[in-house]
C-alpha cells in the first residue's frame, strides 16, 4: 500500500482489528488501511498483550457508529466531528450522509485525504463530503484556530463529537482545554463522546503487557497515558451524562460471545456518552 512512512503502523492496527470482524465492527472499508507490516503487527499484538483486541475494537467501532447513527436519523442537520479520527470509516458507514469534519495531525489527514479522494474516484468508498482539518491539540495556537473553525459550524447545529482512542494519551490540561472547547461551541442537546481508561487500569495485567508493547514498539511512556474515573465524566462542566458503560457490557448487549467476561484478559476500556445542557 506504501503507507506514508511518518505515520505509525500502531495508527492502522485497529483497522486490522475491524476488518478481523467485520459483522460485529460493521466496518467493511477498514481492510483498505491494512497491509501485510499491520497483519504482522497485530499478530504480535495479539501474543504479547492479549488475543481479545478484533472483538474489543470491533465493539467500540460498532457502539460509536450506532449512537451516531441514531441521532443522524433523527436529525439529519447534525454535524459530525471525530477528533483524532485516524483512519476510522464512520462517514461511509452511517444509514445516511450528514456534514463530516475530520481533524487529526497535518501529516495524518494528508494521508487520509489522498487515499479517499482516490479511493472515491475509483468508486471503492461513497461519495461522502468530508471537510479535513490539520491539528495538534498540544498546540495552543492550533487548538484556538480549531475553536474558530469549528465554531462556524457547532454554534449553528447540532453535533457529535467523537474522541476515539485519544483520552488517554493527551495530558489531562490538554484534555480539560479540549473539553471547554467545546462545552463553548456546541449548542444545547448536542452529543459528546469517548473511550476512557480509569486509574485502577494501572495495576492491570493486559494494561502492563500493553504499556510495554506500545513503550517497546513506538516509544510511548507511561506518564504520556491520562488516567480518569467516572467521577471525572460527571464533572465535565457543560454536559450531562446520557450513558457509561464497559467494553464487558457491550459483549452481552451486541455478541453472542464470552470472550470479555474475564477481566483478567481484557483491556478495561470504558465509553462515555454526553449531552449538551441548554
Amino acid at each position: 500500500m506504501g503507507f506514508d512512512k511518518h505515520i505509525s503502523e500502531s495508527a492502522f492496527l485497529v483497522n486490522e482489528s475491524r476488518a478481523r470482524n467485520v459483522d460485529l465492527s460493521r466496518d467493511i472499508f477498514a481492510h483498505l488501511w491494512v497491509d501485510d507490516s499491520t497483519q504482522k503487527l497485530w499478530d504480535d499484538f495479539s501474543r504479547e498483550v492479549y488475543p481479545h483486541d478484533e472483538i474489543e475494537l470491533s465493539l467500540r467501532n460498532r457502539f460509536f457508529l450506532d449512537c451516531l447513527n441514531s441521532h443522524i436519523n433523527a436529525d439529519t442537520s447534525i454535524v459530525f466531528v471525530n477528533v483524532g479520527a485516524g483512519f476510522t470509516s464512520y462517514p461511509f458507514l452511517t444509514n445516511k450522509p450528514c456534514r463530516c469534519i475530520e481533524v487529526d495531525y497535518a501529516h495524518v489527514i494528508d494521508f487520509k485525504r489522498k487515499k479517499i479522494e482516490g479511493w472515491q474516484e475509483e468508486g471503492i468508498v461513497p461519495k461522502r463530503g468530508i471537510d479535513y482539518i490539520a491539528a495538534d491539540l498540544n498546540n495552543k495556537l492550533e487548538m484556538e484556530e480549531l475553536g474558530s473553525i469549528l465554531g462556524s459550524h457547532l454554534k449553528i447545529n447540532h453535533s457529535f463529537i467523537l474522541l476515539e482512542g485519544l483520552t488517554y494519551y493527551l495530558e489531562m490540561p490538554v484534555l480539560r482545554n479540549l473539553l471547554a472547547i467545546f462545552s463553548e461551541l456546541q449548542v444545547g442537546d448536542s452529543i459528546l463522546t469517548f473511550d476512557f481508561w480509569t486509574p485502577d487500569s494501572a495495576d492491570h495485567p493486559v494494561f502492563i503487557r500493553f504499556r510495554e508493547f506500545f513503550s517497546k514498539r513506538f516509544g510511548y511512556k507511561e506518564a504520556r497515558y491520562n488516567l480518569f474515573d467516572a467521577d471525572f465524566v460527571r464533572s465535565i462542566p457543560g454536559y450531562s451524562v446520557v450513558e457509561i458503560t464497559s467494553i464487558q457490557d457491550l459483549e452481552k448487549v451486541y455478541s453472542k460471545t464470552t470472550f470479555l467476561s474475564d477481566y483478567e484478559n481484557i483491556l478495561p476500556e470504558q465509553y462515555a456518552v454526553l449531552m449538551k445542557n441548554a
